[in-house]
């Protein structure tokens, strides 16, 4: 698939289609770190289903940065960013998925654009991280090295996590230092607005959302994930009738790349079954 971009506000936004004329059409945002062929396993099942619009977000793979988070990356100038997207690429209601990040800024774009969705599904996402989930946030960054010395330490350290994700991660989400060392291509910007009480003004934002959606959410809850929690599953459903929760039994945050074609199912269902 090859790379387009558009322009809106006061970004660049890069995006891979996959056409497909006649069939719904369905935009799907990835999570932190990574891009949008995070979502190839996953895409290769629905293809044949649905016209796809792969998004990378802002600060990610070939989107532009932003200038700082204040400007670029809130709750409401990423929610502007969709919709400027959304009227240049899709033009008509499609269906939402958003993986981890994504599934925050899908949450927030359907709290406030009711009329260009069918339907939304949320990857181990919520707009509340639970305390355990924050801490493994912050180990994991602590252990990513800031620099890799060369395309092998590339590939041994991710492929530790998931068998092949070093090839992904080495392709996609890396960018060229110089001297054959290597590091992860994200905005820094983005991570977390600069005080803690900008940092619970999001959270609260986000929750609002939740309860204006008027359009069907399935979320897509990791059993092992430490995202989701039973406390903040029953808040998401809680929050909103619209919003069902399903376990994906054994499962844990990386699913869209463990397990493709059961994520994939689920999507597809309930498209279907909001078309």
């Amino acid at each position: 698939m090859d790379c387009q971009t558009v322009h809106v506000n006061d970004a660049t936004y890069a995006y891979y289609e996959f056409p497909n004329p006649g069939k719904p059409k369905m935009l799907m945002l990835h999570g932190m770190m990574v891009e949008s062929h995070c979502f190839n396993g996953v895409a290769k099942q629905l293809v044949e289903d649905f016209h796809l619009v792969l998004l990378d977000l802002k600060g990610h793979g070939k989107s532009s940065d932003g200038r700082s988070y204040d400007t670029s990356y809130t709750n409401d100038a990423i929610c502007a960013d969709l919709k400027a997207v959304h009227e240049k690429v899709i033009g008509e209601p499609c269906h939402l998925v958003g993986y981890s990040l994504g599934g925050q800024y899908a949450l927030r774009f359907a709290g406030s654009h009711p009329e260009a969705l069918k339907s939304v599904v949320i990857i181990d996402s919520v707009p509340d991280v639970s305390f355990k989930g924050i801490l493994a946030i912050l180990w994991a960054m602590i252990k990513t090295p800031k620099s890799f010395k060369n395309q092998e330490h590339v590939l041994r350290f991710y492929d530790a996590r998931i068998p092949g994700l070093g090839n992904y991660m080495l392709k996609y989400c890396m960018r060229e230092l110089g001297g054959g060392r290597y590091a992860i291509r994200y905005d820094k910007k983005n991570l977390a607005p600069a005080t803690v009480a900008k940092a619970k003004q999001r959270v609260a934002d986000l929750w609002a959302a939740c309860k204006r959606i008027a359009t069907p959410v399935r979320v897509l809850r990791a059993e092992n994930s430490y995202i989701l929690n039973d406390k903040l599953e029953q808040k998401f459903k809680n929050s909103n009738p619209r919003i069902e929760v399903v376990l994906m039994r054994g499962l844990e945050h990386n699913l869209v790349f463990t397990h493709p074609q059961l994520v994939a199912d689920q999507i597809r269902s309930f498209a279907q079954k909001n078309a």
